[in-house]
């Protein structure tokens, strides 16, 4: 199996196919529209190999509580296809997230997480902020952010 990993700039609506069957399971495809997607200063990126998309995420300039002055930035929708977890793609898709958010002087960077994926967000130099909450429907979170 080839592991060469393309990132590009999709579109919301390609954002979708990925959301819907690893973030959204069993719920209908609207739950898949994440409030903020088709605003101008959204960025959403694919991660493409071979057999095509098999990574996403999104990053919307939002402030929360912790973060109210400068330019913040939440990444949300983070997610690879099953076949292809632990292959690096996650990782790549935060990288590169990271590089364009800088490029356009990002202040922080923000996310809230489930709790299964801590370790990853952790490894990746993000700091967590602020005690669990459940996210209805979806499960327990933390709030982690990197400036």
């Amino acid at each position: 199996m080839n592991y060469s990993i393309t990132i590009k700039q999709i579109s919301s609506k390609e954002t979708h196919q990925v959301r819907h069957k690893i973030l959204r399971i069993g719920q209908p495809i609207e739950s898949c529209e994440f409030e903020g997607d088709l605003r101008s200063d959204t960025l959403h990126f694919g991660a493409f190999n071979n057999e095509g998309l098999i990574g996403i995420i999104s990053c919307y300039q939002n402030n929360n509580s912790y973060f109210k002055s400068g330019i913040n930035y939440q990444i949300r929708g983070v997610a690879t296809l099953e076949h292809m977890q632990k292959k690096g793609v996650g990782k790549k898709l935060m990288k590169h997230a990271e590089k364009k958010l800088k490029e356009i002087n990002c202040s922080n960077i923000w996310l809230n997480a489930r709790i299964k994926a801590n370790e990853f967000y952790l490894k990746l130099g993000y700091t967590k902020i602020g005690p669990i909450f459940e996210v209805p429907l979806i499960g327990k979170h933390q709030c982690f952010f990197k400036n």
